[in-house]
């Protein structure tokens, strides 16, 4: 009776390695699970770095334009004078002040009684 297995014996053997395999698949579509949220998100941050270059692209040109203007002198006093507010020497300079347009509307666009309403807050104020 030594080499004879019990049938029940055989059926928590198979029980056990069906556990365990289904154990071993959990863990394996967890990693599997794991590995494609880092795809997804190094494909996002590879999107948004490859637009920070194009940015970064623009800019750079932008900068290298700047620069070869302003290795003239014409490009150099433009920027004096939209910095730094000057004039040279011959120029004249004019300065615009906006004036302030008071909150009150004119009194003869407004009905009587609004014109005595007016004069009593004035009065009390």
């Amino acid at each position: 009776m030594r080499g004879v297995k019990s049938r029940e014996s055989e059926k928590w053997k198979k029980l056990a390695i069906f556990l365990v395999l289904l154990l071993l698949f959990g863990v394996l579509l967890n990693s599997v699970r794991k590995v494609y949220k880092k795809k997804e998100s190094a494909e996002k941050a590879l999107v948004r770095m490859q637009g920070e270059v194009q940015t970064l692209t623009e800019r750079e040109k932008f900068l290298t334009d700047s620069l070869a203007r302003l290795s003239t002198t014409e490009g150099i006093k433009f920027e004096i004078k939209k910095k730094l507010n000057v004039a040279e020497v011959g120029e004249s300079v004019a300065i615009i002040v906006e004036s302030d347009e008071s909150a009150t509307t004119p009194s003869s666009s407004l009905s009587p009684w609004q014109r005595l309403k007016n004069f009593f807050s004035d009065l009390f104020d």
